[in-house]
């Protein structure tokens, strides 16, 4: 009898431990829904760069409030630059871009550009769809312009991505500067696995 009952214990011990590594061969599956972040950018993050004419310009800083802006009177959009290069994860997608400005200038405006390019080229730069904005002289005030309808995921293993905003200035270079950039983006939804291990019971 205790030899049976032996033999018996050890075949019950066997089925656990099989049933056991069976259950570690299961998966759970999870999935998550796309989730949403933002990428910040100071204004005076902003790097002064030529546009269509003359010499890299100079830029300032309005007061003490870091709102950047080119240090050239009399300007039209295109001539120089406040670029902004993005450094986004591979594999998210921008939906879209804001800019908090200043604009106190009643006849000129601020130009907003998303562009890219392929990290080796010399291209000038392509504008995303939708990646064009601009600010309005209606009233002269700080004011969030949006550009929206984005619709461009990022591939750092290929391209390069920037933001270029442009002043049309007057004779007061800083009546229109950059406060701050918010580039918001999602992540895709993903697949989660994991195993899942049953408990053992022996007796």
């Amino acid at each position: 009898m205790y030899q049976k009952s032996k033999i018996s214990r050890g075949i019950k011990m066997i089925g656990s431990l099989l049933l056991f590594a069976a259950a570690l061969s299961l998966t759970l599956s999870t999935s998550a829904n796309a989730q949403t972040d933002y990428y910040n950018l100071f204004g005076h993050e902003g790097i002064g760069t030529r546009g269509g004419v003359g010499t890299i310009p100079p830029v300032g800083d309005f007061g003490t409030t870091h709102c950047r802006y080119i240090d050239v009177p009399n300007t039209a959009p295109g001539d120089y630059f406040l670029r902004y290069p993005l450094h986004l994860p591979t594999g998210v997608t921008v939906t879209k871009v804001s800019f908090f400005v200043a604009d106190f200038n009643p006849a000129g405006v601020l130009w907003f550009w998303l562009r890219s390019r392929p990290w080796n080229s010399r291209d000038a730069g392509t504008v995303a769809t939708n990646g064009f904005a601009l600010s309005d002289n209606s009233s002269e005030n700080d004011k969030t312009v949006n550009m929206d309808g984005l619709n461009v995921t990022v591939d750092n293993k290929t391209t390069q991505y920037w933001i270029d905003v442009s002043p049309k200035n007057s004779a007061e270079p800083g009546q229109l500067c950059v406060y701050g950039i918010q580039v918001t983006y999602s992540y895709p939804a993903r697949t989660i696995s994991y195993p899942v291990a049953l408990p053992v019971i022996m007796k």
